[in-house]
Parts: structure tokens; sequence; C-alpha cells
């Protein structure tokens, strides 16, 4: 690969929506980009690489198996012993039908399936790379979490598990943050809106291609491209955010309470 002095980017959840974006619009910019891809039938990483073969490598990553991120970790670092930016955006959305808890139909396996995928998978690949992470320039680990997540401005009653998984992940990442802030480490939780997206579609590795749902069928505010566009924009001036906690915005740069 190009290494040059482009920075290097890891992209979880690269191979649909927001991650897709952000990876392509990184490359756009002359960056070098990691992009874990887990849809093995969906095809726009694989036509993205067509385009930039001296700065794209795929690399296959299921953040729910810790043997496999390992394995996407050696990949990796079999290309480069530094990395300056790792976004943690792969995520899932399984009970949004579960109801409230008066109801009696929350389903405990997605639950767990949303925590191991949400949160730990988050743990997960940050602990495969923090290393090479804290030999990068930027030093930054990047969220993808969701106002849903956050104690004081959720009002659902419902979609328990997604909630609580993402209030899991901001949680690590005040852990995280106070681990690497000695070696100038930072993190970055970023609310992506209400966004177009197909993160509830089947979480099987080899389900069909999905289309994203149009504009037209549902009042979306913002598009992924949208989306990957202002948070670009935000993380390169992560010390606007930064404070004795990990920053918190939207993707207009506005500050969330934990």
């Amino acid at each position: 690969m190009d290494i040059g002095r482009k920075r290097l980017i890891v992209v979880t959840g690269a191979d649909r929506g927001l991650g897709y974006e952000l990876t392509k619009q990184y490359l756009e910019r002359g960056e070098i980009v990691f992009a874990g891809k887990y849809r093995t039938q969906w095809p726009l990483l694989g036509e993205l690489r067509e385009k930039y073969k001296d700065t794209l490598k795929v690399v296959n990553m299921d953040v729910r198996d810790t043997e496999a991120v390992r394995k996407a970790a050696e990949v990796i670092l079999s290309h480069t012993d530094k990395i300056d930016i790792l976004i943690n955006n792969a995520g899932i959305w399984m009970d949004h039908g579960a109801g409230t808890i008066l109801e009696g139909h929350q389903n405990y396996e997605n639950m767990l399936e949303q925590f191991n995928v949400n949160a730990l998978g988050a743990v997960r690949v940050t602990e495969a790379l923090v290393h090479a992470l804290l030999r990068g320039f930027d030093k930054l680990v990047v969220n993808v979490s969701s106002e849903a997540g956050s104690i004081t401005l959720n009002h659902k009653a419902n979609q328990i598990g997604y909630c609580m998984s993402k209030a899991a992940m901001n949680m690590m990442s005040c852990c995280i943050l106070y681990a690497i802030r000695p070696f100038d480490g930072m993190v970055l939780n970023l609310h992506p809106g209400w966004m177009q997206s197909v993160i509830g579609s089947p979480v099987d590795a080899d389900a069909p291609y999905v289309e994203l749902p149009s504009v037209q069928d549902a009042k979306f505010y913002v598009t992924p491209a949208t989306t990957a566009k202002s948070f670009i924009e935000l993380i390169d001036e992560p010390e606007r955010f930064s404070s004795g906690r990990p920053g918190f915005v939207n993707y207009r740069g506005d500050k969330i309470g934990y």
C-alpha cells in the first residue's frame, strides 16, 4: 500500500451505510483506509477497491468474534505499525419492535447480541489495535454512538437492548480515554442523527444485499453521505470537544449529555 505521509484510518462496519461513506470520503481526500468487511454478499467495498487499489485495504472483520478481530488486526499490522484514527462504526439494531417492559415481549437473545456487537465489538477492536494507535499521529478513537445511549436525552420506553448497548459503549469510551490519555490519546463519541440506514437488516453475514430506504419512504433527516461528511469535519478537530470525558456530539457538532 502507498503509505507515504497519508493518515491511516481503520473503519469497522464499512461495507454499508455510514461506514462505507466514511471509507469512501476519506479515500477521496487521499487518506489510507483499512475497511472492516462483514457482509460477504455486499459489493460496494469491492467496487471501491477497484478505484483505490493503492490506498484501500479491505479486511474481513466480525467484531462479535474475538479471534476474528485478532486475525483482522494481524492483517492490518502486517501493513503498518501505526494507526492514526480508529472508527468503531460497526453496529446492529435488532429489537426495535420489542415494545416496552410492560408488554412482556423482550427478546433477551437479541439484547445480548446487540451488547456483543455495539459495545464489546468496539472493545475488541480497540484492544487489538490500541498500541498501533498510540504510535500514530492523531491517537484518536471515534465511537459511533447514539443519543439513545444518553441517560439525559433518551426518552424511549422501548428499544431497550439498543439503548443499553449504546450506553455501554459510552461508558467504554470513558474507560478507554482514561487509559490512553496519559499517552496523548483522545476519544470522541459521535451521534449520526436519524439517518437512512440498513442497520436493522439481517445479521447473517451471508444475507443478500439490501438497498438503503429512499428518503421518500420515510422522514429521514440525513443521508449517510451527509453524516459522513460532517463526521470527518468533526474528527479533524477533536480537541474542540475534549475535556475530562470523551467528547459526545451529534453530526452537527452539538454537544450531547451523557
